[in-house]
């Protein structure tokens, strides 16, 4: 599971910001998380530092982490102003942008209502606001891919195309994760690891109903509070400013806040890597941000040492004859000191089901797994897999799957896995 921090953004302006958000970024590199996040206030106080301006010092500043960004909602007559806000992010970043479009009121309220674990009809009342974020997406994505001279008219003066970011569907409703499966990606904030588990079934089928080639992504975001430990409870930083940036759902982020020592926090994230979730993004009091990164950054290595460990590997290419497969899988760590028999057994778990992966690429894939293991015996389990219609062939799904694995226990053999 990948971990994100959001930066240090405070409540009001002041001067060295830049280079905090600079400083930041750098750190959270440094230690190995994936993401740093910033988003537009959702209330439109214009009180914070504006998320563009935070993102951009990041991004300078930074040659890997990836930088999230948050908008409240998308509609049509806002479409220009933000691809012009997205494409200087893409140009400044080298294309590591990640956009989260929200649900339209403070983080994740605003009409839609709560999936919870089965999922609920909910979105009735938002149909309107539902269809004015469609259409939104829909022009954001048509100005980014085309060009504008500047001055020339009508539109943003882009003056080139840039890609297209991974886009992250907030909200809780039936009609956010109908939107999420269409865009391969769902970012509910303030959702717990259960209900995550349990609205995962759900986003697969509508995903498949779609016609999509992969499961969507899974993300959220919670608030954390920690200590280091042995120090107690007494010396975590206060919660209070923390759980204000929440607004309405003030409750709720209480209810999910991450208060704890790092072995603790580890547990937590664990928990949500199991429901299911790709992506954990961490809020945390913006006044200790050093001491809290450094703290996280201990929870979540003692976090992937407790999870199984992730390889992605991709065969062939879509420009030739020869077929294209990318897999995303989860294998078992080696128990214990050693290796050989008695260390564990073998199992090869497919989630997916034939609706994203075929049978025959399954079979292929999981001889692909056992070539890569060698003999060990460790439990496989797919995450993902992205199936082309015309690419897609049993020997590249092969290929996929033995070189996966092997990469996985390269990385776990080198002490290098993330």
């Amino acid at each position: 599971m990948d971990i994100g921090v959001c930066l240090p953004i405070p409540a009001q302006g002041g001067p060295g910001q830049a280079e905090d958000f600079a400083a930041a970024a750098r750190r959270a590199e440094d230690l190995g998380f994936e993401s740093v996040w910033a988003s537009d206030d959702p209330a439109g106080r214009g009180s914070a530092p504006d998320a563009v301006t935070a993102l951009s010092a990041a991004a300078a500043a930074t040659t890997r982490i990836r930088v999230g960004y948050g908008v409240p909602t998308v509609s049509a007559e806002e479409a220009n102003h933000l691809a012009e806000r997205l494409a200087h992010l893409q140009s400044r970043s080298g294309g590591r942008v990640l956009l989260r479009v929200g649900a339209g009121g403070s983080y994740d309220a605003g009409g839609e209502g709560d999936v919870g674990v089965a999922g609920d009809a909910g979105d009735a009342g938002d149909a309107e606001g539902g269809e004015r974020t469609d259409r939104g997406l829909e022009r954001l994505r048509g100005l980014l891919a085309e060009s504008y001279a500047a001055g020339g008219g009508v539109g943003p003066a882009l003056v080139s195309r840039v890609p297209w970011p991974p886009c992250l569907i907030g909200g809780r409703s039936e009609a956010s994760l109908r939107r999420a499966a269409r865009h391969h990606g769902w970012f509910p904030d303030l959702a717990s690891a259960a209900d995550l588990a349990g609205a995962r079934p759900r986003l697969n089928a509508l995903a498949a109903a779609s016609h999509g080639t992969t499961q969507p992504t899974m993300s959220t975001a919670v608030p954390v509070a920690l200590h280091p430990t042995g120090a107690g409870e007494r010396h975590a930083p206060s919660a209070g400013h923390l759980l204000s940036h929440y607004g309405d759902d003030v409750e709720r982020a209480a209810a999910l806040l991450i208060r704890a020592e790092p072995p603790e926090a580890a547990e937590v994230i664990v928990a949500y890597a199991r429901a299911g979730v790709d992506r954990l993004v961490l809020r945390f009091p913006v006044a200790d941000w050093r001491t809290q990164y450094e703290l996280a950054a201990q929870a979540a290595q003692l976090a992937r040492s407790a999870l199984p460990l992730r390889s992605t590997a991709t065969a062939g290419n879509q420009t030739g004859c020869g077929g294209w497969a990318r897999v995303t899988l989860d294998v078992e760590r080696r128990r214990g000191s050693g290796a050989g028999e008695g260390a564990g057994t073998y199992s090869f778990v497919n989630p997916l089901g034939a609706d994203h992966l075929e049978d025959e690429f399954a079979a292929a894939l999981e001889e692909g797994v056992r070539e890569g293991l060698a003999g060990e015996a460790r439990t496989v389990r797919v995450h993902r897999a992205w199936v082309h219609a015309v690419d897609a062939n049993e020997s590249v799904f092969r290929r996929a799957g033995r070189e996966a694995v092997t990469k996985a226990l390269a990385a776990e053999r080198a002490g290098t896995e993330r």
